[in-house]
């Protein structure tokens, strides 16, 4: 079976390629060229394309070494042509026709040197949300309150995004499944070990963050609710520059928050890198309430109470060099690493009563570490054919290691708090994980009408796990047979697609991609031998329409079918305990789940109307509360939902009130319907909910801005709790920034959850399953925090020519 997959693979991507070159070449875009009085050409000018009339700005380009600049993809409509450069007086040109599908040649531009005039800095702040065909774009520097944030707090602040740290789940859109990418590459890491990458990574170095929740063709079939991008900033200037930020803060203990990057550009060589550092030290509050009935069918409650004090450290660096091999070919390189280390000393506290009788408590101390150490590496190699044809090479190779060592000093006393029994208890896991994965993408656009997209790509994963659980009796360490196990899974991803963009007219545009995926997993279990072995490949077809009705109206249409597979973690047998009686592990039996989804968005000015429909069987639930009667033990572990069906409405509302007092406004309606057998009954669910993101951003004098941020959730259902639900909650951020100057940087202060409202409680409500949980998890803190930023090296230079990193062409591409 395997070989008719690789044979329909090759004859499909020989196919699309032998299409392309039946295609004649063409293309809609504008050049030209600047010179100076002498008919020397002029390199680094920027040159820009306005809309005739309201001078609107389209496009932007920097000439090269030959004076040439260049403009693609230009619509039908009326422009001017701008150039300017400093110590020349600007000149543009006259307003002309432009039909949108052919080649347009300019007059030469000719700048005439003047009065070379103190520098003068033109600012343009971006929305804080645009909504593009396939994606959110969140555009970081917008806010204020993301200085001396990490991206996981800019992302919890995010329309639509759930994070339950405490597990280690990611939503998006009342979906589970979300894959989250850093620079167009996804992670390959296990959930647990994103959310502390993200919590360690500085928001001063990422320039947006992409919620991308039909993801086109060229991108992994892999994540039900889609994928979280996030885009690290990246200078284009000439010369040595960076910035660094300082952030100090104060709630429930301290946190700071401190980067440090730069670039270095010249002739043929980019050279950049950042570092950062990020401390929280603030404590934590869960509470675990369980009633159920005993084997005598008596009405038992377990009440559990965990004071914790948590230390999360993060060390994060990445560096990078650019190389112009030709005019045409460009490669890269690209290395970073990261340590994260998180310890806790934790209280936990249970006590049991039977009927209303006090029947035994229990007092567990508990140490604990998590430390995830990352080294990750690309090469790139770009070489474009020319204006319209080009061809993009990269290979990653991913190297992780997990270390979780964590011990349980167990006090039980009776009803009365007398004393009976101590008992020591050691869990500890390590993983190593490698991951190895190459790509190819070609692109060619084959007509002025007609662009393809084929490539082929190879993941090859090997993760290890070894688990080891036990108890001390006097000096000596008894395994549990039970818990303890060491396990190796191995992955192999084979993957072809094609994608067809085709402009219909000149309002409307076709995108067609098609998406074949095989995969062979193998997990081996000490204890258990081949508990999973699986070869599966799926076909997962893409399609995109979108129509411009005029200039202020678009609409935009999307079919995608998706695969979730279970993580690592979810299958693998691991062990963490909140009391002696409760515990997260993992289940080998989870399958992967299939989705289908279609979208609908109309665009008008600014604002944002969304809908969206998705299908899954099979939904993973990474969370699933299940309870062991026989030893009256509540487990949290993945499971297979038989379905689950979302519906949900988007309605994205910027406001301008005044030049000085923006609003921002994001609404998102979610039904969620989820069926599912527990112990041969079926159980139906269903839940309307609501989000409300809410901003407004204030320029209270020169260089003096403020926000205000509110976000509310309703009761929901999220996939990766199964059947429970998230009660609502809310939070309040403020804050305010002041820029000091050219050469003194920037100060800020703000204070998230003002209120300190956030809270996280979970409701499981099944009796016919003896299920009845509250669960509440009091993870974030109202926090002070004050931040001082500026910049450093050459404040005035020159433009380079425009290029990025083959992973950045890659990113434009499907925008």
């Amino acid at each position: 079976m395997y070989m008719v997959h690789k044979i329909y693979h090759r004859f499909l991507l020989g196919v699309l390629v032998l299409s392309a070159s039946l295609f004649s070449y063409g293309q809609n875009s504008i050049d030209g060229k600047v010179q100076d009085e002498v008919g020397d050409p002029l390199a680094y000018v920027n040159v820009l394309l306005l809309k005739t009339g309201d001078s609107t700005l389209v496009k932007g380009a920097i000439t090269d070494e030959s004076g040439i600049f260049l403009m693609e993809d230009v619509a039908k409509g009326a422009y001017t042509v701008s150039a300017s450069m400093m110590g020349f007086k600007p000149n543009s040109t006259e307003s002309f026709e432009f039909d949108g599908s052919s080649k347009l040649t300019l007059s030469t531009i000719v700048l005439s040197q003047g009065v070379e005039l103190d520098e003068v800095t033109v600012s343009s702040k971006k929305n804080l949300y645009a909504q593009k065909i396939d994606r959110m774009v969140i555009n970081v520097a917008s806010s204020i309150l993301s200085v001396g944030s990490s991206a996981l707090e800019i992302l919890e602040r995010s329309p639509g995004v759930i994070f339950d740290r405490q597990n280690s789940s990611i939503s998006l859109v009342g979906k589970n499944g979300v894959v989250v990418m850093i620079n167009g590459k996804q992670s390959y890491m296990p959930a647990s070990s994103v959310v502390q990458l993200l919590q360690g990574m500085n928001a001063n170095n990422i320039e947006t963050i992409e919620l991308i929740t039909t993801p086109p063709a060229n991108f992994d079939a892999e994540g039900n609710a889609g994928f979280i991008n996030i885009v690290f900033k990246e200078r284009t200037d000439v010369g040595l520059n960076g910035s660094y930020s300082l952030s100090f803060g104060v709630g429930n203990g301290t946190t700071t928050s401190d980067n440090i990057n730069f670039n270095y550009r010249k002739n043929r060589i980019n050279l950049y890198g950042n570092y950062s550092f990020q401390r929280d030290a603030q404590g934590q509050l869960f509470e675990f309430d369980r009633n159920f009935s005993n084997t005598n069918a008596l009405p038992v409650n377990i009440s559990t109470i965990s004071n914790r004090d948590p230390i999360q450290r993060n060390h994060g660096i990445r560096a990078g060099l650019d190389y112009q091999l030709s005019d045409k070919t460009v490669m890269g390189l690209l290395v970073w690493a990261n340590d994260n280390k998180w310890t806790m000393d934790a209280i936990n506290q249970s006590r049991e009563t039977e009927s209303g009788t006090p029947r035994a408590f229990i007092e567990l101390l508990n140490t604990e570490r998590n430390q995830l150490q990352h080294f990750g590496s690309n090469i790139n190699l770009k070489h474009d054919f020319n204006e319209d044809e080009f061809i993009s090479i990269d290979l990653d190779y991913l190297k992780y290691r997990l270390e979780n060592p964590t011990r349980y000093t167990n006090s039980f006393f009776d009803g009365n708090n007398d004393f009976l029994r101590e008992e020591l208890t050691q869990s500890d896991k390590t993983t190593p994980i490698t991951v190895t994965a190459i790509k190819m993408d070609y692109n060619k656009k084959v007509t002025d009408r007609v662009k393809l997209e084929v490539g082929v790509k190879g993941v090859f994963s090997d993760f290890d796990n070894d688990v080891t659980v036990g108890t001390f009796q006097g000096q000596d360490f008894i395994e549990d047979p039970s818990l303890t196990d060491i396990s190796n899974l191995k992955e192999r991803i084979l993957a072809g697609y094609g994608s067809l963009d085709y402009a219909i007219s000149d309002k409307t545009n076709l995108q067609l991609g098609l998406r074949y995926e095989h995969t062979d997993s193998e997990l081996v279990s000490n204890v258990q031998g081949k508990v999973v072995d699986r070869q599966f490949g799926e076909l997962f077809p893409t399609a995109y329409i979108s129509h411009k009705v005029n200039d202020t109206l678009n609409l935009n249409f999307s079919y995608s079918r998706r695969i979730t597979r279970p993580t690592f973690n979810d299958m693998a047998p691991f062990v963490i305990f909140v009391d002696p009686t409760t515990f997260f592990s993992g289940n080998p039996a989870v399958q992967p789940a299939i989705s289908n989804s279609i979208k609908f968005d109309v665009n008008y000015r600014s604002a944002i109307l969304s809908a969206q429909y998705s299908v899954e069987d099979g939904t993973i639930s990474k969370f699933q509360s299940r309870f062991d009667e026989v030893n009256e033990r509540l487990i949290f572990g993945a499971t297979n939902l038989d379905r689950s069906q979302i519906f949900s409405l988007t309605l994205g509302l910027p406001l301008t009130v005044t030049n000085w007092w923006k609003i921002q406004n994001s609404f998102i309606f979610l039904n969620t319907k989820i069926t599912t057998t527990l112990n041969g009954t079926l159980f139906n669910f269903e839940q309307n909910s609501l989000n409300i993101n809410h901003t407004q951003s204030f320029t209270m004098a020169k260089d003096l801005t403020s926000e205000i941020n509110f976000n509310y959730n309703s009761p929901s259902i999220l996939g990766f709790i199964g059947t429970s639900t998230l009660e609502e909650f809310y939070s309040f951020n403020i804050g305010v920034q002041k820029k000091l100057g050219e050469k003194w940087g920037t100060i800020g202060f703000k204070i998230n959850d003002l209120f300190d409202a956030v809270k996280w409680t979970v409701v499981t409500d099944i009796p016919e399953q003896n299920l009845n949980t509250v669960n509440t998890f009091d993870i974030f803190n109202r926090t002070f925090m004050l931040t001082y930023s500026n910049s450093f090296g050459n404040r005035k230079l020159k433009s380079a020519r425009q290029r990025g990193t083959g992973t950045e062409e890659e990113k434009n591409r499907v925008d």
